[in-house]
């Protein structure tokens, strides 16, 4: 357990800190399993600091000095860790889910297993750090370097790693499934039963120059989304057929597809929602099922590993979000979830990604306040249900398809006034 005095002398801040140091030269802080969630501890200097198994969820350790620190495995979830010092810091298995590391120095520090989904790392230092079996499923990582860095396992989910140097990092056995990679430079990186799925590796630097040291899994949709750009050197090193190397160079110039599209629906819009998709899929939108009533638990527990830390059914990356807009859709929490994170993505991307569809007249006719929010808000695309033969039906579903196959910024997807009859 922690040395009390030493917790309370930790809370008091960087000059009380700095004070103990003068006076008891040589010695280390004893934060063992301590509670400090929601401390301000700016620029404090805890180097070389027990701190295993100690609490510092939301903790403010801006610019603080927590290099050669025992942090494993210490629950660190959205702490701010702005500007840090962790060299050489023991992190294994530490909890730092949506933390910001951003311009952090994690220089040769032990992250084996460390969860770190959602974490901003922009410009962090990630020189020679181990991140085998790592969790960076969502991590902002732009601008950082992982020069000589381990990440063997480790996964990069969805992660954006715009401008990030691998120079040297070991990336054999990890899984790169929808990342940013514009301007990676992966330069004298090694690759070895590494999965590029869904890569867009067109703007990639590097990649004819990197270490194979076993074959990697490249994608169908990788070559599809890189339009015929990899450099064929590197699909021949990662032991790519040479037919499909062929057929990646028959690729250039071609349109990519349009992008991932999932339906939103409560359970009793399902038969609906199937046959929306069957519909669109006939006018070449990539689309799938979303209902409510086909994922997994949404709670994610705060103390949980890397293998646990969140139930994968939950999550969905997609391009655009359709919503089958009924008064039981918009009653589901589940759904409402939905409409929200859509919103957001929104706001986020400046592009249209929220698609109201309605099954009938009922919803524009809601007293829901909701209902009326979202209908001032958003278009809504009027799909009579079990009028599938009509001419207003299939001039209304090729009309949302033809939005559904473009980006468009997300002024195009608010009503106009005409449009509303005011």
């Amino acid at each position: 357990m922690a040395n009390m005095e030493h917790v309370q002398l930790a809370k008091r801040g960087r000059d009380a800190v700095a004070r103990w140091r003068e006076e008891n030269p040589g010695e280390t802080l004893d934060l063992n399993a301590a509670y400090m969630s929601h401390t301000r501890m700016p620029q404090v200097d805890l180097r070389g600091a027990d701190m295993r198994d100690s609490d510092l969820m939301g903790a403010m350790l801006h610019r603080a000095n927590l290099s050669g620190c025992h942090l494993n495995p210490s629950h660190m979830y959205r702490a701010n860790l702005i500007e840090a010092d962790l060299t050489r810091a023991l992190l294994n298995g530490a909890n730092l889910r949506g933390a910001n590391l951003s311009g952090a120095d994690l220089t040769d520090a032990d992250m084996d297993r460390a969860v770190l989904s959602d974490a901003n790392l922009t410009g962090t230092k990630l020189n020679g750090v181990n991140l085998s079996r790592a969790n960076l499923v969502g991590a902002n990582l732009t601008g950082a370097d992982f020069s000589g860095a381990n990440l063997n396992g480790a996964s990069l989910v969805r992660a954006n790693l715009t401008n990030a140097k691998f120079d040297g990092a070991d990336l054999y056995e990890s899984v790169l499934n929808s990342p940013v990679l514009t301007g990676a430079d992966f330069t004298n990186g090694i690759a070895g039963y590494t999965v590029f799925q869904n890569c867009d590796l067109s703007e990639v630097l590097g990649l004819d120059h990197m270490r194979h040291d076993a074959p990697s899994t490249v994608g169908i949709d990788t070559l599809c989304r890189s339009g015929g750009q990899i450099p064929r050197g590197f699909l021949r090193d990662a032991g790519v057929a040479v037919a499909v190397c062929d057929f990646q160079e028959a690729l250039a110039g071609v349109a990519p597809e349009s992008g991932d599209c999932f339906i939103s629906c409560s359970a009793g819009d399902v038969d609906y929602a199937r046959q929306l998709q069957n519909d669109l899929r006939g006018h070449g939108v990539r689309c799938w099922l979303f209902p409510e009533d086909a994922r997994g638990n949404a709670l994610v527990e705060r103390h949980s590993t890397s293998d646990q830390e969140e139930v994968e059914r939950w999550v969905r990356t997609y391009d655009k979000l359709m919503l089958v807009f009924t008064e039981r859709g918009i009653d589901s929490e589940t759904v409402r979830n939905d409409i929200t994170q859509a919103q957001e993505l929104q706001q986020d991307r400046d592009q249209w990604t929220l698609f109201l569809v309605a099954p009938n007249s009922a919803i524009s006719q809601s007293r829901n306040r909701l209902a009326r929010s979202l209908s001032s808000a958003h278009i809504v695309f009027n799909l009579a249900e079990g009028g599938t033969d009509s001419a207003d039906y299939q001039d209304e579903i090729a009309n949302l398809a033809a939005h559904l196959r473009q980006t468009e910024p997300a002024a195009d997807g608010v009503p106009k006034v005409e449009d509303m009859g005011l």
